[in-house]
């Protein structure tokens, strides 16, 4: 699966958005807990900064919202285009993006591109999910022992408000969300394949549930709006297409291919 494709100007900027967001939902964490723990900055001025965080992070969610969203109606039509060999975006080969090509186009081939969407999607969020989680967990751990240490005070309750609230944790919330949704698809992938096997004759039963699969997923990547790590992508990339590929020529329902 290449990393080339036609949203990509839209989904860079999106990503210095998301960039600028998690930063400043890291600094938002490290300033709370280390107020929580010093209680050096004067009340109304610690106050002050975090609102001052927070707005910013509003504005760069809000940015990040507004190009991922633009270059996601972009993948779409390149995903049908490629399913149905249609050419409504120029100078784009979608064949370089899917290892679908030698599927005849239509409906199966379109399942084919979700389900390894799925197989990438749901490997390298899982990879994603890790440092998040990480960060995630020790502020826990911080609050926990300053809750067993000092009680629920003003500042614990503060501390507790900015890791609930802060991005970075929502993202690392969104990240498994989309972890789990994505094994999800792909196991139903699976078991669609797996029809098939035992009915070959009833491709009619198919196209429902293709249909289904297939909003599904992509309500799954809009709701997220969340952009896969490059680098772990890049990492995944030749193994996750060498495994695609085996799983591909071994569903029957792959095998209808072009001369």
């Amino acid at each position: 699966m290449s990393t080339n494709n036609p949203q990509d100007k839209y989904m860079k900027v999106s990503k210095k958005f998301v960039i600028a967001q998690d930063f400043l939902g890291f600094i938002t964490l490290v300033l709370a807990i280390f107020q929580g723990i010093t209680l050096v900055i004067p009340g109304k001025i610690f106050l002050t900064i975090s609102g001052i965080i927070l707005v910013m992070e509003y504005i760069a969610s809000y940015l990040s919202s507004v190009y991922f969203d633009k270059a996601h109606v972009i993948r779409e039509i390149g995903l049908l285009d490629n399913s149905f060999s249609e050419k409504r975006i120029p100078n784009y080969d979608s064949e370089t993006y899917y290892n679908n090509g030698s599927i005849i186009d239509g409906y199966i081939k379109l399942l084919a591109n979700i389900h390894e969407n799925a197989l990438f999607t749901s490997n390298v969020s899982a990879r994603m999910s890790i440092p998040y989680f990480v960060v995630s967990a020790i502020a826990f751990v911080i609050l926990l022992v300053q809750l067993f240490l000092y009680g629920m005070d003003d500042y614990s309750s503060i501390l507790l408000n900015f890791i609930v609230s802060s991005s970075f944790f929502n993202r690392a919330i969104k990240i498994n969300s989309l972890k789990n949704s994505t094994e999800i698809i792909y196991d139903k992938a699976n078991e669609l394949c797996n029809l098939y096997e035992n009915n070959p004759t009833e491709t009619k039963l198919l196209l429902p549930r293709i249909l289904e699969l297939i909003l599904q997923y992509e309500n799954t990547i809009y709701e997220s709006k969340l952009i896969l790590n490059e680098k772990i992508f890049n990492k995944l990339n030749y193994s996750l297409s060498m495994e695609w590929n085996k799983i591909r020529d071994s569903y029957l329902l792959y095998s209808n291919k072009n001369e």
